[in-house]
């Protein structure tokens, strides 16, 4: 939005418990949901007093590995990051880099699963990998008790799951990478099952999610700074930069009023690596098929908002210009526009939205029709006012272009619906007669059958005079 005022969606699951910075993800839920059915499912499949076959083939796989005996240090180091004293050392790392809430974080997930592995091991009875087969490769002391879940791979994992959001994408890969090793590494030393192991993780990782669910994570919020540098080595000066509020989850706003000139607008479009969970994928896939959708990396999104406000601003239609549009930082895109001096139609108020200013915004919609574009988000937070009282159309993340009707009636069902909440009823109906125009339809020309020799024949032919 090249305004005053973003559209900012609204955080998922509302504002309860969270802080200035953090919001929920609806992939928490996704993960929560799938770590639940995962841990019910290895649950169901197993019996206390006998190993399926293909568990049994998956087991001796990883126990039968013949590693060299210099490795064991290194597998019983990783196999500490599953036990529940490593728990406190991460909370202690985080403390140290000031991460307080990574430190509440592992406590609340990894501390409370290492409890519940125990109630559900004496819920399943199951026994240790030796009680139930012949021939299991022990290393290390012998484990005791009973096998169902993994109380290290419901640890690890839960740890990995609360800390990725503060990590990088390096940082998070090898945290993971760790949560696998610890995983493999019980099943190496004789001490699980691979469905001991494999519900101990969705133990962990249902339990991560929930902690997001509950009290959120971190956003993805680049630096004011670090954005002025990145216009700066473009060729755009601007002496200070003011993030507007409030904020949308996927990316951050900020204007600049230098005068004598209105401005600019930035829009930051983040990278969250939630988004890019091959899991929500596929459920927002599902859930979500025929309605209008982010278009794939950042820096795609905010090349793909500047392509479809040119094309809009190339049908006639008052759009802010396009300054800048480039990748910025780790695989954020980075969109500058022209600053619109004036407020959006929901600020304006109904006692100023007038006859006038609403046919000028129905030419501006009409325009954009006419050019075979659809904005598919018409909301009073889209559409900006100036101080001279005309209208502009802006945050064309959501637009397409060469749309049907169907697109376009979709676009009118939209603001008819925005205008009936912010202007009244009778300011929602649409005006008859010429006013409303419809994207003219090319007319298709008549083939010509001739062969070539014939249309040139016809050429050199004397034309009468008229």
């Amino acid at each position: 939005m090249a305004g005053t005022t973003p559209r900012a969606g609204p955080r998922w699951g509302g504002g309860w418990l969270l802080a200035g910075g953090y919001a929920r993800h609806a992939g928490d839920a996704v993960r929560l949901v799938a770590g639940c059915v995962v841990l019910l499912l290895t649950a169901l499949a197993i019996h206390k007093n006998y190993v399926g076959s293909r568990e049994m083939t998956v087991f001796r796989l990883v126990n039968d590995l013949a590693l060299p005996g210099w490795t064991w240090p290194g597998v019983w180091l990783v196999m500490q990051l599953g036990v529940i004293g490593a728990v406190p050392l991460v909370a202690v790392v985080a403390l140290a880099t000031r991460h307080l809430r990574l430190a509440l974080d592992a406590v609340l997930a990894a501390g409370s699963i290492y409890l519940i592995a125990k109630v559900i091991k004496q819920f399943v009875q199951r026994g240790r990998p030796d009680s139930l087969l012949e021939q299991v490769n022990i290393l290390g002391e012998p484990a005791g008790g009973l096998g169902y879940v993994s109380g290290h791979s419901a640890v690890a994992v839960a740890l990995a799951t609360v800390s990725s959001p503060y990590l990088g994408r390096r940082a998070r890969r090898v945290a993971w990478a760790l949560a696998a090793a610890v995983c493999l590494s019980r099943m190496y030393v004789g001490a699980h099952l691979p469905f001991d192991v494999l519900g101990g993780a969705a133990l962990g990782w249902a339990a991560g999610a929930l902690v997001h669910l509950v009290i959120g994570a971190p956003e993805s919020r680049p630096a004011v700074g670090r954005v002025q540098e990145a216009l700066r080595a473009h060729g755009i000066e601007v002496r200070e930069l003011v993030p507007v509020q409030p904020q949308a989850r996927r990316s951050t706003c900020l204007v600049s009023g230098d005068p004598p000139g209105p401005g600019v607008f930035v829009k930051v479009v983040v990278r969250e690596w939630r988004d890019t969970d091959l899991l929500y994928r596929t459920w927002r896939r599902l859930w979500h098929a025929g309605r209008p959708a982010r278009q794939g990396l950042p820096v795609h999104e905010a090349e793909h908002e500047a392509l479809m406000g040119l094309l809009a601003r190339a049908a006639g239609v008052r759009v802010p210009k396009v300054l800048l549009v480039t990748s910025f930082g780790n695989g954020a895109g980075l969109l500058v526009q022209e600053r619109i001096d004036g407020r959006t139609l929901a600020e304006l108020g109904s006692d100023r939205i007038n006859d006038d200013l609403l046919a000028d915004l129905r030419r501006q919609v009409t325009a954009l029709h006419c050019g075979g574009l659809a904005h598919q988000d018409l909301s009073g937070d889209n559409i900006m006012i100036d101080r001279d009282g005309m209208t502009w159309l802006v945050d064309f993340d959501q637009a397409i272009a060469g749309a049907d009707r169907s697109r376009t009636a979709g676009d009118e069902r939209t603001l008819d619906a925005t205008l009936a909440g912010l202007a009244g009823p009778h300011h929602s109906q649409r005006p008859s007669g010429p006013a409303r125009h419809r994207p003219r339809r090319r007319q298709r020309a008549s083939p010509d059958r001739r062969t070539d020799h014939e249309i040139h024949a016809a050429d050199q032919r004397p034309r009468r005079a008229p």
